[in-house]
């Protein structure tokens, strides 16, 4: 695969969550205050934004864009982006079928390691075994003052208040190192991560895989955990009749 043709996408939902609320989608709609793009060689990272929330029209502009991007020969990356990203941007679009499309052909690292090991895995973990820079933690407020701890759990209140500049650097920090993430993955052909007990691992990678593709990869043995993810939870959104085959 060439690094030259990758591009990673995130977004950042409008909507509050409780804390640790188990389960986002029964909150939907989530909306979208911000997307971001990064593209391999390119410097500039590019953003959509609206207040309180993205408009379907923008949303739309979005999806188009992405698949602009598909025809130019370019692999969407994401982490999680099959089950979260794509599903909220085909509600907030309405564009369901073309989001089906997006997602089905796009490259999830984190659905190829769960699909692989069996557990899920952060992006935070990933970033830190690989010796990148990982998620911005503190970003800067409107008054100066400096918010620790950052996670995207805080997006949406901040945008809320009025922080954009607080959320879009955070985003754009999660874009910059989703890409440098999938570069670094194809040149090692392997993924590395730190375990929640600070063992680096690893899983060989010889070529990204799109998530379609992640429906062949042998099941592993998942019966050392109480409750391991189901690969129908990816595409739960999805009808029944778009997925025969996986």
């Amino acid at each position: 695969m060439d690094n030259s043709k990758l591009i990673a996408f995130d977004i950042e939902i409008a909507k509050e969550i409780p804390a640790y609320a188990p389960d986002w989608q029964q909150y939907e709609p989530l909306g979208i205050s911000c997307m971001a793009v990064a593209v391999a060689g390119e410097e500039q990272v590019h953003f959509w934004q609206g207040v309180p929330q993205m408009n379907v029209e923008a949303c739309r502009e979005v999806v188009g864009r992405l698949q602009d991007y598909v025809k130019q020969g370019y692999s969407i990356v994401t982490w999680n982006g099959c089950k979260f990203d794509f599903n909220v941007l085909a509600q907030e679009s309405g564009l369901i079928d073309e989001c089906i499309q997006l997602a089905l052909d796009h490259i999830d690292l984190m659905m190829m390691v769960t699909f692989t090991k069996g557990h899920y895995l952060s992006l935070q973990a990933a970033l830190n075994g690989s010796g990148l820079g990982g998620k911005l933690k503190n970003v800067i407020l409107s008054d100066g003052t400096v918010l620790k701890n950052m996670d995207g759990a805080k997006a949406p209140g901040m945008w809320a208040k009025g922080e954009y500049e607080a959320v879009i650097a955070y985003l754009k920090e999660d874009v910059v190192q989703l890409l440098a993430l999938a570069e670094m993955t194809i040149r090692n052909k392997s993924l590395h991560w730190l375990s929640r007990s600070g063992n680096r691992q690893k899983m060989p990678v010889y070529r990204l895989l799109t998530a379609r593709e992640c429906f062949k990869i042998p099941e592993p043995d998942v019966s050392w955990q109480r409750n391991p993810p189901r690969r129908s939870d990816f595409i739960s959104w999805i009808p029944q009749e778009k997925i025969r085959g996986l």
